[in-house]
Formats: structure tokens, sequence, C-alpha cells
């Protein structure tokens, strides 16, 4: 299985990252994102809650920096 997820633009980020569906009210922190599979898992007040990278739009880095979730994806290989 190929990873969907590049994982050394991830790595190359600020951390820790954060995750919002709309950029404006609330952020999550990222405590583990698998980049085979996209899942991932969040803190929410204190409790994990597991969720897919598909779930959020945006993405904070610690330099509060925000970037848009389709970036993190590779890009498909030609057949």
């Amino acid at each position: 299985m190929s990873d969907l997820l590049n994982m050394e633009f991830i790595n190359s980020l600020p951390q820790p990252l954060w995750v919002s569906e709309n950029g404006k009210d609330w952020w999550w922190p990222a405590v583990e994102i698998d980049v085979q599979t996209g899942l991932m898992r969040i803190d929410v007040c204190g409790q994990q809650q597991r969720c897919h990278f598909d779930d959020w739009s945006y993405v904070r880095d610690d330099a509060q920096v925000i970037h848009d979730c389709d970036t993190f994806y590779l890009e498909d290989e030609p057949s």
C-alpha cells in the first residue's frame, strides 16, 4: 500500500498541527496522523477522537500558518 499523505511535508511543518472544518471557529490538535490511510486522532477537550484527514478543511501549524488540506495529499503517479 502506498502513502496517501505526504509525510515529508507534514514533518517539515512546525509542530504541533491543528485541524479545523472552516478555519475560523474551532481548532483541534492533531495527536497522530497515519499517512498511508489518512486516519488520525485529535484531542477534543482532553479526549482522543478518531477521524479521517478528509473530515477537515484546514491545518494550522505552530507558526500560525494555515494550510489547505488538499496540499497534504500525494499526487497520483501516472500509469
